[in-house]
């Protein structure tokens, strides 16, 4: 889909009034202003799973968004972030998405963080012209099968992360006998596709769980009669922990790796000592620990930067460079998005046609867990 700059009016949704009045979990920033109709006085939401199992993959973008509205010179324009909390599910996203895109003051969404929640949205905000930006929504289908124009993202879709992934299994750990395990979810199921497609016949059996699965003996059978040398599962979090406690209790010590559904600050924790040694891929490049904005963001968050909090942070300032340029309509915005080029805190950053990033900007790194830390261990051009 070729972008332009045609004009997009805003719908009126007769289902705001009452959404207004539960704003699903909205934390307001930099004074709580409620965007009065001055000349510049405007709202910016954070879309993402704010609580659950898998908000150490959400939160800290969302931080990432409020520091670089904090560090804003602008004595022109008064401007909130408000969080949104969907839980990461599509479902709860939807009547959020409703409710941001019939508020005219919101002139731009950071998400969705997910990729179910952003395919379920991203036609309410098409509708509304309000521009996205997503810190990291990988599904390949959102701009290759089904674009929009106001969809835009930070990180490269799925169909390079899997090739990375199947990269890394088979020449950093030499893998010939891998397992591939999904959770059949809008993000693991087709990374694993694009994994398996890699691996060719590498991968010795593929299996499939459910999203809040939480008992894996059939899938662990399988394991046990494949006898594979390494293991992957797309999903996130909330099941990986489990799954991989499962395997190591059967005896399993086959290297597990995973995708960036795993990749949060308290993935640890969750795996316990069943996780140690266990690898997750992220399109995310370490941050320098002597940087200033690992500084600054610890100062201000009691802690180090975690899971996409760069690109979060860079999101927030694409949407802050837009209003520095003059951009005063959600039109003026997406246009300026659209042919936006500069250099941010996680990558040169450029949107391609689709809203993608170029391929010239494609990486990975694969993060070992460490005494429950996961620690950068190689990266990782995917090729094709």
């Amino acid at each position: 889909m070729i972008r332009s700059t045609r004009t997009w009016q805003a719908v009126a949704l007769t289902a705001v009034a009452g959404l207004a009045l539960s704003a699903c979990g909205t934390t307001d920033t930099d004074g709580g202003s409620d965007a009065d109709g001055g000349d510049c006085n405007f709202k910016i939401a954070a879309m993402g799973a704010l609580s659950g199992a898998n908000a150490s993959i959400v939160i800290p973008s969302v931080d990432g968004a409020e520091l670089a509205l904090d560090q804003w010179d602008n004595d022109e324009c008064d401007v909130t972030l408000q969080r949104f909390d969907t839980e990461g599910d599509p479902a709860k996203a939807t009547p959020v998405a409703t409710q941001i895109a019939g508020d005219d003051n919101f002139i731009g969404v950071i998400g969705g963080a997910f990729s179910g929640e952003t395919r379920a949205t991203k036609t309410i905000y098409q509708d509304g012209g309000v521009p996205m930006i997503s810190q990291s929504a990988t599904a390949t289908d959102l701009t290759q099968d089904d674009p929009v124009e106001v969809f835009h993202r930070l990180v490269p879709y799925d169909d390079y992360q899997g090739a990375a992934i199947g990269k890394y299994l088979l020449d950093e750990v030499g893998a010939s006998k891998v397992f591939v395990v999904d959770n059949s979810e809008a993000y693991g199921e087709p990374l694993a596709d694009r994994v398996e497609e890699t691996l060719g016949d590498a991968m010795v059996q593929r299996d499939k769980t459910e999203v809040g699965q939480t008992d894996f003996a059939p899938t662990i059978s399988k394991m046990e009669s494949a006898q594979p040398d390494a293991i992957f599962y797309g999903g996130y979090i909330a099941e990986a922990a489990p799954l991989l406690k499962q395997i190591r209790d059967a005896g399993i010590d086959a290297p597990f790796v995973g995708g960036d559904g795993l990749y949060g600050a308290d993935f640890g924790k969750a795996v316990g000592d069943a996780g140690e040694g266990a690898v997750v891929m992220c399109p995310c490049a370490p941050i320098e620990a002597d940087s200033t904005f690992a500084a600054d963001f610890e100062e201000k968050f009691g802690g180090a930067p975690g899971a996409y909090a760069a690109e979060g942070y860079d999101a927030m300032n694409v949407f802050l460079a837009a209003l520095d340029d003059g951009a005063r309509t959600r039109e003026d915005v997406l246009a300026f998005v659209n042919d936006y080029t500069g250099d941010g805190l996680s990558k040169s950053i450029a949107f391609d046609e689709n809203g993608d990033v170029p391929a010239d900007q494609v990486s990975y790194w694969a993060y070992k867990n460490e005494g429950g830390t996961l620690t950068p261990e190689v990266e990782v051009k995917p090729e094709g």
